[in-house]
């Protein structure tokens, strides 16, 4: 890709962050793994472990540490804080948005799009374990 290409396809990207995406538009996995985020962040400000509750949502508690192992994958390998909007806000944040790219592209088994979500953004040598964590949590979400 040449530097010019780069440029254009960074200036687009920006460009779509810049407009709040809807959690409307999500598909029932883009939309689970979105609020689990939330959901999460909520409980770690109260100091309470998230999986019973997810667990409860899912009526799995495999499912539930699935995506709790996500969000915490995502708290290890994201290069600053994840941010995220209140369960009840239909805006989504620009993690907010990636993370649906990512879950979108690992449903649909596209590791390359997976990769080109978060390319320059996410070091590449934490691409495959965010992949994995990705893959396992929507497999497990009902």
């Amino acid at each position: 890709m040449s530097a010019g290409q780069s440029s254009t396809r960074y200036s687009a990207l920006i460009d779509s962050m810049a407009r709040p995406q809807d959690v409307r538009g999500l598909s029932l996995k883009g939309l689970h793994v979105t609020m689990a985020m939330r959901l999460c962040a909520l409980f770690e400000a109260s100091g309470r472990d998230p999986v019973p509750d997810l667990a409860q949502r899912y009526r799995s508690i495999e499912a539930a540490c699935a995506v709790h192992g996500l969000v915490q994958t995502i708290k290890q390998v994201w290069p600053e804080p994840f941010l995220v909007n209140r369960p009840c806000c239909l805006a989504m944040t620009p993690d907010e948005t990636t993370l649906a790219a990512l879950a979108r592209a690992a449903v649909s088994g596209k590791r390359e799009a997976f990769s080109e979500s978060i390319a320059g953004f996410v070091r590449a040598d934490r691409h495959e374990a965010l992949y994995n964590a990705t893959i396992h949590a929507v497999a497990l979400i009902p």
